[in-house]
């Protein structure tokens, strides 16, 4: 699946997004570290096993994730909204995706490899991507990244 190069720029270039959930009808926002895993197209993230945002993704597991980029580098800004299912992946499985985590922000060891940390992964399924000039694509999944009218 083909993802727009726009997301590509920000899921490689950033290492922080924010996680927005949803628990008991209130949103809740956090920012997190995250790894893009291209091969999978999946974020990855760590958290504490008894943090708020593992009990919110038990208990809901739809989420959003925001990407942005304020033009840095020259770079022109740009944002990203990406949804879907988040999964606490169970321990006895999570090497994988936590060494590839942690390849990418060893300076955060302690928040991947740490006793009590739970990996969480986020499979996308669609986005809407926004730039400065307010032109807004969206891509799916199952389809190419489109215009909006």
């Amino acid at each position: 699946m083909k993802l727009p190069a726009e997301m590509l720029r920000l899921l490689n270039g950033e290492k922080l997004c924010t996680l927005a959930t949803s628990y008991a009808n209130r949103p809740h926002a956090f920012l997190m570290v995250f790894t893009y895993l291209s091969q999978e197209n999946l974020i990855i993230m760590s958290s504490r096993t008894d943090s708020s945002k593992v009990k919110h993704i038990e208990e809901n597991k739809e989420v959003a994730l925001l990407f942005y980029n304020t033009g840095k580098a020259g770079e022109p800004p740009i944002s990203c909204t990406l949804f879907g299912t988040a999964s606490i992946v169970p321990t006895a499985n999570d090497s994988y995706y936590r060494e590839n985590h942690y390849e990418h922000h060893r300076n955060k060891g302690a928040f991947i490899k740490g006793e009590n940390i739970s990996i969480i992964t986020v499979n996308l399924r669609h986005a809407v991507i926004s730039d400065a000039q307010d032109r807004v694509k969206t891509w799916a999944a199952e389809d190419k990244c489109s215009q909006e009218p």
